[in-house]
């Protein structure tokens, strides 16, 4: 501290305040103290347990912020805020849609001379990517795709998932599976990409026209709607002997149809989500098999990644996929009973 205070021109206990990831303290004092600090590598040491910011904007659709909104990118907010509770951070949170988003309120707040670092949530729009990168602040996606790589990002490994869902029903003797989804975000592409690569693993063709649908949006109301009108018009000896559904809400949907056509699970047709949401539990029926996709774990991997570009601002750029683990409640037949089930009905 004696030599970085001898270098600045700053007082010790203002070099102290800085490397201690403390606020209150000039943005050109911090940039100069920190560059010293860089320069003699000492931030190689300090890395892991500070984070060199005052303040850090945090944009995300609106509906992340409403009493009844988005919970899973609720939680990633939750996972920023942990992440960053041993520092001295202000966080500001200010909403962004994912299509055509306000690009002057986004330039506003992240053009603030009190914000350092930038954290954008779930958007699509390569613009706003663009104005980003151009700020000269460090900034992070999550759970976003940034085509021209000049951006940080970390997200679920969307086409792992997609796979690992579509690969733990195969293993368990399945080939009649349809899936629903809603493809209104990239990730969710993604997502779709890794059933089809399963598909082609276990060598069983894929028909979009038979094996798919889609809908507008992730509601129950549509997803009940899609599904009752699929098996209204196919005979009963073409149904499903699994669903692999796109998210929990949907799953909602897809059991109040399978009700109506009297239909149980698992011993007539298993469910199986790629999207699993503990909070909606209590309006199902009963929870569904389905992959656990992270959520906290994205914010606290986004400030890590913040962490690492401001100490290490030439480093290659990141694109850190997570992966989502399978939690078992049952709406999927094992391989035992499943074949015990094909040989009795054959």
């Amino acid at each position: 501290m004696d030599e970085i205070a001898v270098a600045t021109g700053y007082s010790i206990s203002t070099v102290s305040r800085v490397l201690s990831g403390k606020s209150y303290t000039s943005e050109k004092a911090r940039e100069a103290i920190v560059q010293c600090a860089r320069k003699l590598g000492v931030l190689d040491e300090l890395s892991s347990g500070r984070l060199y910011v005052n303040g850090i904007a945090v944009f995300a659709p609106g509906r992340t912020f409403t009493a009844r909104g988005d919970v899973f990118y609720h939680e990633v907010t939750k996972g920023i805020a942990d992440a960053t509770a041993a520092h001295d951070v202000y966080l500001s949170y200010c909403g962004l849609e994912e299509q055509r988003p306000d690009l002057k309120l986004f330039l506003d707040r992240a053009s603030n001379k009190n914000i350092n670092a930038i954290i954008i949530i779930g958007t699509d729009d390569p613009t706003i990517f663009k104005l980003a990168a151009t700020l000269n602040k460090p900034c992070v996606l999550i759970n976003s795709v940034d085509r021209e790589m000049q951006l940080d990002c970390v997200s679920p490994d969307h086409r792992a998932i997609g796979y690992s869902a579509a690969r733990y029903l195969f293993e368990r003797g399945y080939r009649r599976i349809i899936s629903l989804t809603c493809l209104r975000r990239e990730t969710l592409y993604a997502r779709l990409e890794g059933i089809k690569e399963a598909y082609r693993d276990y060598r069983t063709p894929f028909d979009p026209q038979h094996d798919l649908l889609i809908t507008e949006a992730f509601s129950p109301d549509e997803a009940e709607s899609a599904m009752d009108t699929w098996l209204s018009a196919h005979p009963r000896e073409h149904w499903p002997e699994a669903i692999l559904c796109g998210c929990a809400e949907m799953a909602i949907g897809v059991q109040r149809a399978l009700d109506r056509h009297g239909l149980r699970m698992p011993e007539d047709i298993s469910l199986l989500v790629t999207d699993f949401a503990w909070h909606l539990e209590k309006r199902m029926r009963h929870p569904v098999t389905g992959i656990a996709v992270p959520c906290r774990e994205l914010g606290v991997e986004a400030v890590h990644l913040l962490q690492n570009r401001l100490n290490r601002p030439q480093a290659a750029v990141f694109n850190l996929l997570l992966q989502g683990r399978v939690l078992e409640y049952g709406t999927v037949l094992n391989a035992t009973r499943y074949a015990a089930r094909a040989e009795q009905a054959g």
